[in-house]
């Protein structure tokens, strides 16, 4: 029988953080470069503050979580949240710079679904996260995907692509990020948020009998 076991890491790479925000910093810089200032600010803030978040409740789960529903989750899902707001995000912004392409919002929006579905999932698959830590990551970057939607409409919808020189640029840089972070050491700061945890717990008291 052919493990499953690869397949569910190639999705959970959808949901890699690093990735996301990396493909995010590229877009919101060809976004300013473009005169869509607007738009550049609404997408870095979404995706900044999604990952604020997260780093927030993780923290929190790890020093409190055994207080609240029943110590199930230890740290919530960063690759489910990132994936439901970043995928929605990229739908959302296509339909509204594109007139042709609105028209097929709805199916996008549910391929982003799908596909942040999917990321949660492996997530359970690889023993990563329980369904509870996935369930809560997907609600908070639907969360961050609505507050998205609504700052989306104060934004020009026009696209003008920068100079070809510029988008070579962007295209070396990101490829070169972007491969960095796929088979380089992946960066995680689960293993800093237990150690803080641990200082809170055991020299601070919090959350402790």
């Amino acid at each position: 029988m052919i493990s499953a076991f690869p397949l569910a890491m190639a999705v959970t790479n959808f949901g890699e953080s690093v990735v996301l925000l990396t493909t995010t910093f590229a877009v919101s810089t060809w976004f300013w470069l473009s005169h869509q200032r607007r738009l550049a600010v609404v997408c870095l803030l979404a995706i900044g503050g999604c990952a604020v978040t997260m780093i927030a409740l993780k923290l929190t789960f790890l020093t409190c979580g055994h207080l609240v529903l029943g110590g199930t989750v230890h740290t919530p899902s960063g690759h489910s949240s990132m994936a439901a707001l970043f995928y929605g995000a990229a739908a959302l912004t296509v339909g509204h710079l594109s007139p042709s392409a609105d028209r097929y919002r709805l199916p996008m929006l549910g391929a982003a679904f799908l596909l942040a579905l999917l990321v949660g999932l492996s997530r359970v698959y690889i023993h990563a996260h329980s369904p509870q830590e996935v369930v809560l990551g997907l609600l908070i970057g639907f969360c961050w995907l609505i507050g998205f939607a609504w700052l989306l409409r104060f934004t020009h919808a026009s696209a003008v692509m920068p100079p070809v020189a510029v988008l070579c640029l962007l295209a070396v840089l990101y490829g070169g990020l972007l491969t960095f972070t796929m088979f380089g050491r992946h960066m995680s700061v689960e293993g800093r948020l237990w150690h803080i945890s641990q200082v809170l717990q055991v020299r601070w008291g919090v959350c402790t009998p």
